[in-house]
């Protein structure tokens, strides 16, 4: 489990680094006033559709290595990733499959599929991670874990207010989260089971 507890948080780094690379082509091939289509979606939804899996492998790895006083907090973080990761692959499957055949894929708020992406992203992946930072004790590299992870749960539960509110601008807190401090938490999280086998 420690070996896919490395592998996994190395993926989802090197995945988060990737993500913000076709976004930012997307940006650039469709500008800020029309939605990302074509090829740079496909992308991002295949991409998208894979980190959230791999998360959950992440959260199992540790749960494994969580000292017995943590095992309850790591396994409600457990949960909830499951919980996440299949809302969120659930939405992109249907945007790659369905939706794409129909002619209709692309998240546009306000919009049903776009809620329940929003629903696993800021409430379900806030919750995990929250839930899952305070058995990162011990040495430095876990401690910063711990406090990045801590930081990304919250800034995904902030990003709630702006689905709920209408106000989506502050749906970026929460991007901030998960496409820049939760890659940090991975690659911390992923050196410190290459040293000492643990997370």
């Amino acid at each position: 489990m420690n070996q896919l507890g490395k592998w996994s948080a190395s993926i989802l780094s090197i995945g988060g680094i990737a993500y913000a690379i076709v976004v930012v082509i997307g940006m650039v091939s469709y500008g800020l006033e029309r939605p990302i289509g074509g090829i740079v979606l496909v992308a991002m939804e295949i991409l998208t559709l894979l980190l959230a899996l791999v998360f959950v492998v992440m959260m199992a790895a540790i749960h494994s290595s969580a000292a017995l006083e943590w095992k309850t907090n790591t396994l409600v973080a457990l949960v909830f990733s499951a919980l996440f990761a299949g809302i969120s692959a659930t939405v992109h499957f249907v945007q790659l499959t369905a939706l794409r055949q129909l002619g209709t894929a692309g998240l546009v708020w306000p919009s049903p599929m776009y809620a329940a992406e929003l629903l696993a992203w800021d409430v379900f992946l806030g919750l995990s991670l929250l839930f899952a930072a305070p058995s990162l004790q011990g040495s430095r590299l876990r401690r910063v874990a711990r406090t990045t992870m801590t930081a990304c749960g919250a800034m995904c539960l902030i990003g709630v207010i702006g689905p709920a509110t209408g106000y989506m601008w502050l749906q970026f807190v929460s991007l901030a989260g998960y496409g820049l401090v939760l890659p940090v938490s991975c690659v911390l999280l992923a050196l410190n089971w290459s040293r000492t086998g643990g997370a």
